[in-house]
């Protein structure tokens, strides 16, 4: 998943915001502002600087928390990632036994 940074206007920063992404996947921080940034998760995760059209390193979503982060230079830039677990497909012949 890719969160993109479009601006500086506080939780209007990022879209998609809040992001949604499955415990396990892949999430970075493209630039498409056209200043640096530098994103880290509330927890002190540092993600790193993204430079104008750069993109960050990624992190993997590890729970079905809520993942809130910011920029350092810009600290009014505010989001959130929610953790969603991932589903399995129901047995379609739960009954049955092979």
């Amino acid at each position: 998943m890719t969160i993109s940074i479009i601006g500086q206007s506080g939780s209007g920063s990022f879209t998609p915001n809040p992001a949604s992404a499955t415990v396990g996947s892949s999430v970075v921080w493209r630039n498409n502002d056209s200043t640096l940034h530098h994103i880290v998760l509330d927890n002190g995760t540092d993600v790193g600087n993204v430079s104008p059209g750069g993109t960050t390193r990624s992190i993997t979503v590890s729970s079905g928390a809520a993942i809130p982060f910011h920029c350092t230079i810009h600290p009014s830039m505010v989001g959130t990632i929610n953790g969603v677990a991932a589903t399995t497909a129901p047995d379609p012949d739960p009954g049955q036994t092979y």
